[in-house]
């Protein structure tokens, strides 16, 4: 243990928010490149996930802009979604909280400048 010991409080809530629906027309993904290959609802969120979301080489090809239509498919890559519904705020039903000792380092810049040595909670 270092000559000088600090504690703090740490409170963690989770603010989720979510866009508006968007159809998926999954016969035209057939045909897109890379082509949707699936037949689940996972399938096909991993399809969009790794090929469509935010994929700017999705939205430009041609083909895709052809077969799904330009504004459609940029709409389904999601690069512009900035009118996002608040849906769950844990802030309203109460904190998660930690207590941490250690010492104020601010190299430490993704504890908040703190360099954790122990963390306190509470025992069930």
């Amino acid at each position: 243990m270092s000559e000088k010991v600090y504690v703090r409080k740490v409170e963690t809530w989770t603010i989720s928010a979510a866009s508006e629906p968007i159809e998926v027309n999954v016969e035209a993904l057939r045909k897109c490149e890379p082509p949707y290959e699936g037949n689940s609802d996972e399938e096909l969120a991993q399809y969009l996930y790794n090929n469509v979301y935010m994929d700017y080489d999705f939205y430009e090809n041609e083909t895709n802009k052809e077969v799904y239509g330009e504004d459609a498919v940029y709409e389904l890559c999601m690069e512009e979604v900035y009118d996002m519904e608040e849906f769950y705020d844990s802030r309203n039903k109460g904190e998660d909280s930690i207590i941490q000792v250690g010492t104020p380092n601010s190299e430490y810049t993704k504890q908040g400048g703190f360099e954790v040595t122990a963390t306190g909670t509470y025992e069930y």
